[in-house]
């Protein structure tokens, strides 16, 4: 579940400075000024190729006494492939390309390998920056929070979809109000469990190293082979 709501922090993530955006046409209310954010930020999204991103990671759960914070570095290349390099606490990698998971813990010497099955593969497709976020309308009710000038807007996502609801009970997302882009994505699990990203030193549409999005591992790495079951 961690890596699926990893993967989905993508969909809600972009640069208010590199993509400084016009205002919102002025006069719009309710429906029609949703509608309109949410149009803005599927075209950025549409557009994106690659993209690069410092993270923070804020895990608060009923079974930690505090919150557990993850710090590391974000890979992006459109269609499906993303990366995640965390540097602390400890050292791990997540590469998701190909229809393929790896979750490399170079400490221990482990990875897992997981096949990612169609089903699963849409879910991935759609919260990721490949499906922009007009379509999670498909699976979400959204509430439009407007604080007024100087703050945020807020969107709170409710799902729709029974696939989603075992997995996930809101998601919010903090919106730029002069980029009209995410800056702050949280997701609230079914048992109450929430993570958050925060995102900083975001790159957007750079050449990507050709090699990124391949994991050698060094051959004393325990591998085991996964798959999800077609409910997961």
């Amino acid at each position: 579940m961690r890596r699926a709501i990893a993967t989905l922090a993508l969909t809600l993530l972009a640069c208010p400075a590199a993509l400084a955006q016009e205002p919102l046409p002025p006069g719009l209310h309710g429906a029609d000024k949703l509608e309109a954010l949410v149009r803005r930020v599927s075209q950025v999204q549409a557009s994106l190729k690659t993209l690069r991103a410092d993270f923070e990671q804020r895990r608060t759960s009923r079974l930690l006494a505090q919150p557990s914070v993850s710090r590391g570095r974000f890979y992006f290349e459109a269609p499906d492939s993303v990366r995640w390099d965390y540097t602390s606490p400890r050292p791990m990698t997540v590469l998701l390309t190909g229809g393929v998971a790896t979750t490399y813990r170079p400490l221990e010497k482990r990875a897992e390998r997981i096949e990612v099955g169609r089903a699963q593969r849409r879910v991935f497709r759609f919260i990721s920056a490949a499906e922009p976020l007009d379509k999670l309308m498909a699976y979400f009710s959204f509430t439009f929070r407007d604080p007024g000038a100087g703050g945020n807007y807020t969107l709170l996502l409710k799902p729709t979809a029974h696939m989603i609801k075992k997995r996930l009970r809101s998601v919010e997302i903090e919106i730029d109000r002069q980029s009209l882009l995410p800056i702050r994505v949280a997701y609230t699990e079914p048992d109450g469990d929430s993570t958050q990203y925060s995102f900083s030193a975001i790159e957007m549409n750079q050449p990507e190293d050709p090699g990124r999005f391949v994991l050698t591992l060094p051959p004393d790495v325990h591998v085991v082979q996964l798959k999800l079951g077609s409910g997961e």
